[in-house]
């Protein structure tokens, strides 16, 4: 088991006691000291921002030297340094080894006192050190390097320009108050190097969290520290170090940036910076310049962003207007929570005044102890601009904070519209926050609705299912629009339930609401309903926009789960195929129509209107289905063959604010079985057990289909077929009953029944193949292949070779170009193989068998391939080698197993990093010893050999 790394306070607070990463700096300061060790000294000026890693870099280098009086010492930022003072410093008696070290002769001063010579000290000093006798190479680091006093650097570059066993190692920032000449200095001295220092890249990153959480990793957690940290490997290493049992039961958990590390980072900038970065964190961590200017009340703010965009805290783009941004989102949080609350009312109420009238109420809100109506009816103002420009988060967040300051009355409709549009925007972590405060609410029908949407996002769906009917029918006829929304959260809510003909019909009568309000979809855009003569208080109500689209494309669903993906389809025939011609209100029936597209089998198709629906949907806007285009995009790239690009996709929706509770447990699903037949056992089963743990929480089933079908696959994975039939048991019971289960039987129903006929019960087997057949189309795609390929293995099962075959090669024939599913390939050209090597045709065998091979090789399906190796020795337990083919080295024999699976030279050097020239000449040598002239000789003779 691989537990956490330490942690080490640091400044008062905890940082990882780690290094990762950095391996081609680490080799260029080697390089250094070794041709300091042979009496060619160097200067290396390693340059960063505050805290990149500059120091830990050095002392991780410094830490493997061998033979070296290692001489360090840091500056401080002061402006009274002495000439020569960090020369003393690098110079104290405590750094210079006993045996170095020189009693200072005196002179006789005025008093006649004996007094250091000028000479035993400062640069005279270093000399003697690195001449006297005896001495080693010798490593001088200077740490901040960008307050270090002139002086001691120009005596550092003299050293290195007179010689000497001496390697100098300077850590600085980008902006420094280095003088002219000594700048220039630097600049001549001969040999010098610089190495820039910047972010981690993804995979640095990736290991820092994986080595501060050890066995605790979560992919979630992790994926957050990455974006809130930047890659930043301060922020990173202070982010990992505060995570806690938090992150793994809270999925709302921000990791927050320690007050310590931020003022450590502000160290030595000017007070006049400081507070340009404190304004830029109360506008929200980017703004235009001119604002900024005017929070800051300077015509210019050049002097003060300047060394802010040296230093990396900031980037400076001036298309279409000079915009100032903080660069990392953590910084930002600590700058903001850190501030005297006095000093963020001031710059919050400074900042109204500097910004447009959009902006403006979120300012006064954040500077009120309590609101008036007329901010109130500016809030209101700015909200329904925000909804009709499909802003739905930064609308809800608006109207959270209004009801927080508000008097009773109108607080509960702005905390109620919050709700609402946070469940429209498809926020369930932030929204089942909101449960306690709407729960201590007077009962109305509004409330409940709200508690509904609060249940729902806690995945208490049944509980949310009879608080949102209860809703429905208390709410008044003349509010159509409002019981159009509140029929829409119904239909959403039957339609996880997995209920098709209650979502359809749910979803038939929010559209009969809306059909008197819209000609098309004119009146999707209207905020709200007119006065509501019942409560008296419905200008405060908000409902979200394109209600319209959304219930057509959950009726859509519905008719999916009940008729099958056809009839659904049929009902969003109107949606356009040109991508220019949809927009960001088109998103719903797009993620549907991918869907029904995907369980129709039409993958390409499936996968054009996913990725439209992710493309079409921005940050903050609707987002109703949630994670649903991403997790169904993924599934699309797992059957293409595109693992490379799935995995990723999964792991950004796990990190989506702006998703469902329930996805996280189908994510964890999907990631599962992408590991498992990676080979990635142990993540496998992490990743299978947080969806599990994500199930628990919800009181559905709906999550289990997930979980069932990862089991089933990661046992698929492993070669055990018991363990695939024990896992699918549960959804072959719930088939006849479920609608969701019945409408996705393509996906699970064909592992099913190869297992069955493994496990020697080809009865079950063909039962199964007929429910399968009975609830798909005939034109599926999917279906058509499967079917070919498992009549093929009941018909090898009961001794038909020929017939078997004859099924085989129908389905390799139906898998064209461009209709191609690598992984079913790799399976049907196995089964093939098997059959051929049973009717005595070795060499046609073992031509399937490495077509089998080269698929779960570009698939990356480790798994697959040591059963697939299984398989074929036992299929072909006489074939052997070709003559000379024990000679081969490994590396010979990695060369020759990827020229028989169609490599090119360069994509061999890829696989094996190496170069070019390295691979042509082991290929030279394989080619001697096999006696072969050319590849296609070797692959023939490989491949006759079955080998």
């Amino acid at each position: 088991m691989r537990a956490p790394i330490n942690r080490t306070e640091h400044d008062g607070h905890a940082l990882l006691d780690a290094f990762v990463g950095r391996a081609g700096e680490l080799r260029r300061l080697r390089t250094a000291a070794e041709e300091a060790r042979a009496g060619l000294p160097s200067l290396v000026l390693v340059r960063g921002s505050a805290g990149i890693g500059k120091t830990a870099l050095v002392r991780r280098f410094l830490a493997g030297l061998k033979e070296f009086t290692v001489l360090s010492a840091a500056a401080v930022p002061s402006a009274s340094e002495a000439a020569f003072g960090c020369l003393g410093r690098l110079l104290r008696p405590t750094a210079v080894p006993a045996q170095f070290r020189h009693r200072p002769r005196e002179a006789s001063g005025p008093a006649g006192a004996r007094q250091p010579r000028p000479e035993d000290s400062g640069p005279s000093a270093l000399r003697r050190l690195l001449d006297s006798p005896g001495a080693g190479p010798v490593a001088v680091f200077l740490d901040d390097a960008q307050w270090a006093d002139g002086a001691t650097l120009r005596a550092l570059a003299e050293a290195v320009h007179t010689g000497g066993r001496l390697c100098v190692l300077l850590a600085a920032r980008r902006s420094h108050t280095w003088d002219e000449e000594t700048q220039r200095t630097l600049q001549l001295t001969h040999p010098a190097s610089t190495i820039d220092l910047r972010e981690f890249s993804e995979t640095e990153a990736a290991d820092l969290v994986s080595a501060a959480l050890g066995d605790t990793a979560d992919r979630t957690f992790g994926r957050h520290l990455l974006l809130r940290s930047g890659h930043h490997p301060l922020y990173l290493s202070a982010l990992a170090a505060r995570q806690g049992t938090a992150a793994r039961t809270d999925r709302s958990f921000v990791p927050r940036l320690p007050a310590a590390v931020a003022r450590r980072q502000l160290r030595g900038l000017s007070h006049a910076v400081g507070e340009a970065l404190e304004a830029l964190a109360v506008l929200d961590g980017s703004t235009p310049v001119p604002v900024l200017e005017r929070v800051l009340g300077k015509p210019d703010c050049t002097s003060v962003l300047d060394p802010l965009v040296r230093e990396e805290f900031v980037t400076l783009t001036s298309v279409p207007v000079p915009t100032v941004a903080l660069r990392h989102a953590a910084l930002l949080d600590a700058l903001y929570e850190n501030m005297p609350l006095s000093r963020r009312r001031t710059l919050h109420l400074v900042a109204a005044s500097a910004v447009d009238w959009r902006q403006r109420p979120a300012h006064r809100l954040a500077a009120a102890e309590r609101v008036d109506a007329q901010l109130v009816t500016d809030v209101m103002e700015v909200v329904e601009q925000e909804i009709r420009d499909g802003n739905l988060l930064p609308a809800a967040r608006m109207l959270a904070s209004a009801a927080r300051l508000c008097d009773e009355e109108p607080a509960d409709q702005l905390l109620y519209g919050a709700v609402r549009l946070l469940f429209w925007a498809g926020a369930d972590g932030e929204l089942r926050r909101y449960g306690g405060s709407v729960a201590a609410r007077r009962p109305s029908p509004w409330r409940d609705e709200a508690l509904g949407l609060t249940e729902f996002a806690a995945g208490r769906l049944i509980s949310a299912r009879r608080l949102l009917e209860r809703a429905q029918a208390r709410l008044p006829s003349c509010l159509p629009r409002q019981r159009a929304a509140v029929l829409t959260e119904l239909a959403m809510t039957f339609a996880i339930l997995g209920q098709g003909r209650a979502t359809l019909s749910h979803a038939e009568q929010a559209l009969e609401c809306l059909a008197p309000h819209a000609s098309g979809d004119a009146g999707d855009a209207a905020p709200a309903d007119g006065p509501d003569p019942a409560r008296g208080r419905s200008q405060h109500v908000v409902v979200p926009p394109d209600q319209g689209r959304a219930a057509r494309a959950l009726a859509a669903y519905g008719a999916a789960l009940h008729d099958g993906p056809r009839t659904g389809l049929a009902l969003l025939a109107d949606l356009p195929e040109d991508a220019d011609q949809l927009g960001e209100e088109d998103v719903p029936g797009l993620t549907v129509r991918g869907i029904l597209r995907l369980t129709d089998g039409r993958i390409a198709a499936a996968t054009t209107d996913l990725s439209m629906a992710l493309v079409r949907s921005r940050p903050g806007g609707p987002r109703l289905f949630g994670a649903a285009s991403s997790l169904h995009l993924a599934t699309c790239l797992l059957l293409l063959g595109e693992w490379d690009r799935a995995g990723p996709r999964i792991d950004a929706a796990l990190v989506d604010v702006q998703s469902r509770c329930f996805d996280i447990a189908a994510l964890w699903s999907q990631r599962s079985v992408l590991d498992a037949f990676q080979g990635n056992e142990a993540e496998a089963a992490a990743c299978l057990s947080e969806a599990q743990e994500q199930s628990r929480q919800l009181d559905f089933a709906g999550p289990q289909y997930h979980t069932a079908v990862a089991r089933a696959l990661g046992a698929r994975a492993r070669g055990d077929h018991r363990g695939v039939v024990s896992a699918l048991q549960i959804l072959a019971e719930q088939s006849d009953h479920s609608d969701r289960v019945r409408v996705v039987t393509t996906s699970w129903v064909p592992f099913l029944v190869e297992s069955l006929i493994v496990c020697g019960l080809p009865d079950h087997a063909r039962a199964a193949m007929a429910g399968l057949k009975a609830v798909s189309d005939e034109s599926n795609f999917l279906v058509g292949i499967a079917e070919k390929w498992l009549h093929g293995r009941l018909a090898e099962a009961s001794g038909d070779g020929a017939g078997a075959l004859v099924r085989y090669r129908e389905a390799l024939d139906a898998l064209s170009p461009g209709r191609d599913i690598p992984l079913l390939r790799g399976l049907i050209e196995t089964s093939c193989g098997r059959a051929t090597a049973a009717m005595g045709d070795a060499a046609a065998s073992a031509g399937h068998f490495t077509s089998a091979e080269a698929a779960y090789v570009r698939l990356g399906a480790r798994a697959l391939l040591t059963e697939y190796r299984a398989q074929r020795r036992a299929a072909l337990p006489s074939a052997g080698r070709m003559p000379g083919q024990e000679a081969l080295t490994e590396r010979e024999r990695q060369v020759t197993h990827l020229v028989v699976l169609g490599h090119s030279n360069q994509e061999m050097a890829e696989e094996l990093t190496l170069s070019v020239k390295t691979i042509e000449y082991h290929l030279r040598n394989v080619f001697g010893k096999l006696g072969v002239r050319n590849r296609r000789e070797l692959r023939r003779r490989i491949r006759a050999a079955g080998s």
